[in-house]
């Protein structure tokens, strides 16, 4: 196929080539001298060998990720044609539930564009000025697929920013959208999308929350960083003897209690820092213990280490440790070591009963390892 010049980057010598079935190519690694190419537009990389290495979104703006591979195919544009295709592409591999993510960025070729299902409602996000730019686009297709009763667009994110992109919250249809109770998993959440304060729901854990909770029956169960509850809930369902739920944001702790009334159930609600409470617990308080901390967390290494020394001090032989780590840089495996090393601090151990990784509506791609980004390990410590 012939490739225009116009819509062509070229490698530098020096970039390290092996690394290039990654779907992100680097600024500094991109020759950029003779190029008049805008950012937001689509185009071939080439290799310093002459072979392409597929079409990507160039945008300068992203120094991690100035050009952003969306197909392996040469010459291919990021238009409403190819937009529309993918999205149909993506909707086909997901399920019938209807609350889930539909469209999860890179993974589904649709680099910067997020989309989730929460009952009647979908939520658009658009992480980069190339599907910014399609929106609208994007909305209509979706009514066409799904026929939601809104669209809310969530574009609070931070990345938006760097390509200069207004950051806000606002509805398809120009409507406020007031609070609703949505079920999930035979049980009731209020989700409050337009405001970015209010706690949402974890799609990434709804597996887990379930799982989680089928080891719970009897136990008194601690679930820390607790956010809306969902955990702590899914362990009184299944027969949890008693529940506490901390969170350290107040909004939370409110929502968590209005969630278990009405579902009809009691979780002692505690708004404080999880670590300072866990830290302060001593042997037999509580036999199963759920952390799932904000991803800001897994930026202090010791403190998350620290974090998992108090959790296996406070457990008894056979108690349940289910613990989460969101992070695009830490890889399971140094998860594990991270929490192997804080059980043999305190001279326990812990018998692995699953490895955890983002469900199938959270897919990521092979060459892509930065999309695991959850990752998780269910113990019982001895």
């Amino acid at each position: 196929m012939n490739i225009s010049k116009e819509n062509v980057l070229r490698l530098k010598r020096t970039a390290k080539e092996g690394a290039f079935g990654h779907p992100w190519v680097r600024f500094d690694d991109l020759d950029l001298v003779d190029s008049i190419l805008v950012d937001g537009t689509a185009a071939t990389l080439i290799a310093t060998d002459g072979h392409a290495l597929g079409s990507g979104i160039l945008d300068r703006r992203n120094l991690a990720a100035a050009w952003r591979r969306f197909s392996w195919a040469e010459a291919v544009a990021f238009d409403e044609s190819y937009i529309a295709d993918a999205m149909q592409e993506a909707l086909g591999r997901r399920g019938e539930s209807d609350c889930q993510r539909l469209i999860s960025s890179d993974a589904d070729y649709l680099p910067g564009l997020i989309v989730e299902q929460y009952g009647d409602v979908l939520t658009i996000t658009a992480e980069t000025a190339a599907t910014d730019a399609h929106l609208d686009m994007i909305a209509e297709l979706l009514k066409e697929h799904i026929a939601p009763q809104e669209i809310v667009f969530l574009n609070d994110c931070e990345s938006r920013a760097a390509y200069g992109l207004e950051r806000g919250v606002r509805t398809l249809s120009g409507n406020n959208l007031k609070g609703r109770w949505v079920e999930i998993d035979a049980l009731t959440y209020r989700l409050d999308l337009m405001q970015p304060q209010k706690p949402r729901f974890f799609l990434d854990q709804r597996e887990q929350h379930a799982l989680v909770g089928s080891l719970c029956e009897g136990r008194v169960v601690l679930d820390a960083f607790s956010h809306c509850g969902a955990f702590a809930m899914q362990a009184l369902r299944a027969g949890a003897e008693h529940v506490v739920a901390t969170d350290l944001s107040e909004t939370c702790v409110k929502a968590i209690g209005a969630n278990a009334q009405r579902n009809e159930c009691f979780i002692e609600t505690i708004d404080c820092d999880a670590a300072v409470f866990l830290a302060e617990r001593t042997v037999g308080d509580f036999d199963c213990i759920i952390l799932d901390p904000p991803s800001e967390m897994a930026v202090d290494l010791d403190a998350l280490k620290q974090l998992h020394v108090s959790a296996f001090r406070c457990l008894p032989a056979g108690g349940v440790l289910a613990t989460y780590c969101r992070s695009e840089s830490i890889t399971l495996e140094a998860f594990e070591r991270l929490v192997s090393t804080a059980a043999a601090e305190v001279g326990r151990e812990g018998r692995i009963f699953a490895r955890t990784g983002q469900p199938f509506d959270f897919p990521t791609l092979l060459n892509f390892p930065e999309g695991n980004i959850l990752k998780g390990l269910i113990l019982q410590v001895e």
